[in-house]
């Protein structure tokens, strides 16, 4: 699968590095959902790494994504 084809032809360079971190998201939390299901994790262990991986996205998308400010 081409990584670019699920981007606009016309994104910017910030949404583009928040699609491969959003990617990279995705593939660590089913990585952690096979450990979990394998029982070589715990399922609070489990929740614990999504939970931290989920706020590195969210903090990944303020400072990607969030317009800044017009100057005043």
């Amino acid at each position: 699968m081409d990584p670019q084809s699920d981007q606009e032809p016309d994104a910017s360079p910030e949404a583009m590095i928040f699609g491969e971190n959003l990617d990279e998201f995705a593939a660590r939390v089913a990585n952690i959902c096979a450990l979990e299901q394998g029982g070589q994790i715990a399922q609070l262990e489990a929740y614990r790494r999504i939970k931290a991986l989920y706020k590195q996205l969210r903090t990944s998308k303020r400072n990607l994504l969030t317009p800044e400010p017009p100057p005043e």
